[in-house]
């Protein structure tokens, strides 16, 4: 526990001169923010005379000003609108460091925005993302030191100090040795969570902050316990990324992979906040659709997750197969394909003009099989053809050249040979002549379509016709494939057959087939990613990491996800150790286990319900955060009056504290369709959320619980009504996913305990 040295803000012994340093600072913002909108008014201005001075003749030199003026106008409005954002908080805490190097005590404020004083260029604020910042997040009082540039720098930490400063105004100040269990945090976890994913910055906790710094050169994959802050460390690793790398790494080539539509409606507020513009921010599918360049139609993956838990699990061909086709070794199957057709794709036949022999087919096919391996198999076939039509373009010439020659020394014997007998001259000239005219028109004419003749001798399907000839075959699933038995290439055969007859493809089908296209016609240079955020990982599969990884020719990958939470782990991924040996080997891996979102009384529920699966899951620690027991509400469906009325009246009493941001969460859709029914007449807004849906500001949402995951609210409601939850894994994930969601109170509404799978009664307050 550290330290912490805390009194009213007015009785600080600093208090007067924070006072005025908060003042200055606010101050010389203010004054920025006047010269750049002066900037801006200069520059709108230098860009309209550049504009009109365009129709001139010589325009090259208004151009080179209107491009100038473009950069420094973007420049300005970006600083606007950043020292906009914090004005109202410019920073949030200050170190006193003395270098070792230097033996200068220096005092720095740290904020989300780095300013310098424009004449001495002293930092007024340090951004939270420099080296030095650093110190503050990882240091104690005393000796530290910190990486800066490929360096180590040393020196001593006297002091630690946190602000609460609301709208300009300095609420608290709080010195402090550790950050773990500081004022500043549990203030941060206290709040709601409408506006707490913006705030995290000033209250990152060691173990988070390594993993937003950790090497930027190699990929990591982050396994944390739901409320450990994954998503929020990601967001924050991006704008790291930037800040480090942002002159080598244009943010248009970083993305994010986010689980759904809903999920990036959310995160978009905390990105600006953090300076982070133009990435890309899709989700698996949308992305991949795009990609691969035609208008697929696909089975929602959720309808696939109903069935299983409509079925409670029953169905195990259809989870096989979603499993092995997220496996390596249905990778190592595609491979075996791919390479099956590269070998018949390759160039065997000499490229021949007329009776000339212009490439050996020899020479072609090593070039395909060697020299050219680095380009993808169909690019290799273009590459050719270029090769060809610019050998037969140089060589064409040469050939008729010879072609004249021959014939020339031809007609000279002829003309030599035959000079007694005139008659016969005059029939030998002609026939050579002819055969000569021949020849060069046959030359002419082959040289026309020659490179298209040969090249039209290699089929080269699409990539979707590939596939399903593939995925439809028992026999070639089969041949192509060193661990299916006779059987399960039946099985799979048949189950694919009756995908592709619906015309549609599953999730599981789009790595694959994004995988082939990156092996045989390339990736778009449009579509290639240099840097990759994946949240939500672990409902993705290996071969989904594999087929990205591979498209997009890069590792840089940031992985975070809960396997605990991994409610689509039927597409195979159950470990995180094959990404790290097989896919990612270079990769760093950490491990968070600290919740910072609930208090300990609902993790400790939480946790209870996590140990029902079988699986090597440790428990999530909460940080001592206390509050209300969770409420378990014995029901009557059949009455469905009653429970109207309970939920409003428990809602009702949530948001006069102030717990504005309620969920209620139901087992599927067809559940939360049942209790929006049921609230239907209700006067409290009410919204039953889809996918592809924003939330509505100040409604209560309902969501059923896979559509929950990565979300948290102030509170949540879990209602079963029709739908108790099974002992199967997925029920028991679901659950887990559920209940970890609040920051603040989670109600439970069933029949019976366990339809919760409750027997922990000293976990919870009963009301019947």
């Amino acid at each position: 526990m550290g330290t912490k040295d805390q009194v009213s803000v007015s009785g600080h012994k600093d208090y007067q001169a924070e006072l005025e340093r908060l003042e200055f600072t606010k101050e010389y913002i203010r004054t920025v923010l006047e010269i750049s909108q002066g900037n801006r008014e200069f520059f709108v201005e230098n860009m309209r005379q550049s504009f009109a001075e365009l129709n001139s003749k010589d325009s090259s030199t208004s151009y080179t000003d209107l491009l100038a003026n473009a950069s420094f106008l973007e420049l300005a409005e970006s600083e606007l609108k950043r020292l906009e954002s914090v004005i109202g908080k410019p920073y949030f805490s200050r170190i006193d460091f003395t270098s070792d190097s230097t033996k200068k005590e220096e005092i720095l404020y740290i904020g989300k925005v780095s300013l310098f004083d424009r004449v001495t260029q002293q930092p007024i604020i340090v951004d939270w993302r420099s080296p030095i910042a650093n110190v503050y997040y990882d240091g104690r009082l005393g000796e530290v030191s910190y990486d800066a540039y490929g360096e180590t720098q040393t020196g001593y930490l006297s002091l630690k100090r946190q602000y609460d400063i609301v709208d300009g105004l300095l609420k608290e100040i709080s010195d402090i040795d550790l950050t773990t269990h500081d004022e500043l945090l549990q203030k941060s976890l206290s709040g709601k969570a409408d506006n707490r994913l913006t705030e995290i910055v000033a209250t990152i906790q060691n173990e988070q902050n390594e993993v937003i710094r950790a090497s930027l050169k190699h990929p990591i994959i982050v396994q944390g316990a739901a409320g450990s802050g994954k998503t929020t460390i990601a967001l924050h690793r991006i704008s790291y990324f930037l800040y480090s790398f942002g002159f080598q790494f244009p943010p248009e080539k970083l993305m994010i992979l986010a689980p759904n539509r809903l999920f990036i409606d959310y995160i978009s507020a905390v990105l600006p906040e953090l300076g982070v513009n133009k990435i890309n921010q899709t989700t698996y599918i949308d992305f991949m659709r795009n990609c691969l360049g035609q208008k697929i139609k696909l089975f929602s993956p959720n309808s696939k997750l109903m069935k299983f838990l409509e079925n409670n699990g029953s169905n195990k061909s259809m989870q096989w197969v979603s499993s092995y086709k997220g496996s390596l070794e249905f990778k190592e199957l595609i491979n075996r394909y791919i390479k099956e057709l590269e070998s018949n794709l390759a160039p065997e036949e000499d490229f021949v003009i007329e009776i000339s022999v212009l490439m050996k087919g020899k020479k072609l096919k090593r070039l395909f099989l060697k020299e050219y391996t680095y380009l993808p198999i169909y690019k290799r076939l273009g590459k050719i053809k270029n090769l060809l039509e610019d050998d037969l373009k140089r060589k064409k010439s040469i050939m008729l050249s010879k072609l004249n020659k021959k014939y020339e020394e031809a007609l000279e014997k002829v003309l030599y040979n035959w000079r007694q007998d005139p008659e016969k001259r005059k029939q030998k000239v002609v026939t050579l002549m002819e055969r000569k005219e021949q020849r060069i028109k046959r030359i002419e004419q082959e040289a026309k379509v020659a490179v298209k003749k040969y090249m039209g001798a290699f089929d080269m399907k699409d990539i979707f016709t590939l596939y399903k000839e593939l995925m439809t075959s028992p026999d070639m699933l089969q041949k192509h494939s060193t661990t299916l038995t006779e059987q399960e290439c039946k099985v799979l055969s048949k189950y694919c057959q009756r995908i592709f007859e619906r015309g549609a493809y599953e999730l599981e089908d789009l790595a694959p087939l994004f995988y082939m296209k990156a092996k045989l016609e390339g990736i778009d240079d449009k579509h290639k990613m240099r840097s990759i955020f994946i949240d939500e990982a672990q409902d993705y599969s290996y071969f989904q990491f594999v087929a990205l990884k591979e498209g997009f020719e890069t590792d840089l990958f940031t992985i975070v996800g809960d396997l605990a939470q991994g409610i689509h782990s039927y597409r195979g991924l159950n470990s995180w150790t094959p990404v790290l040996k097989e896919i990612f080997p270079n990769a760093n891996y950490q491990a968070l286990q600290k919740s910072y979102r609930t208090t300990v009384e609902i993790m400790n529920l939480a946790n209870d319900i996590l140990m029902l699966i079988d699986q090597d899951l440790p428990k999530v620690e909460p940080v001592i955060r206390h509050g209300q027991k969770p409420y378990y509400k014995k029901i009557d469906p059949v009455n469905l009056e009653q429970v109207r009325l309970l939920l409003e009246q428990d809602i009702s009493s949530l948001k006069s504290e102030e717990l504005n941001y309620i969920a209620i969460i139901g087992r599927t859709d067809k559940e939360c369709q049942r209790i929006q029914q049921l609230l239907e007449n209700s006067q409290l807004p009410i919204q039953l959320l889809e996918e592809k849906q924003e939330m509505k500001k100040g409604h209560i949402v309902i969501l059923p619980s896979y559509l929950s995951k990565g979300l948290e609210f102030d509170a949540v409601l879990l209602v079963c009504l029709d739908e108790p939850y099974s002992q199967a894994d997925l029920d028991i994930k679901l659950l887990y996913v559920s209940m970890t969601r609040p920051m603040h109170r989670l109600y439970l509404y069933g029949r019976d305990q366990a339809d919760f799978l409750l027997n922990r009664a000293e976990s919870l307050h009963f009301e019947n």
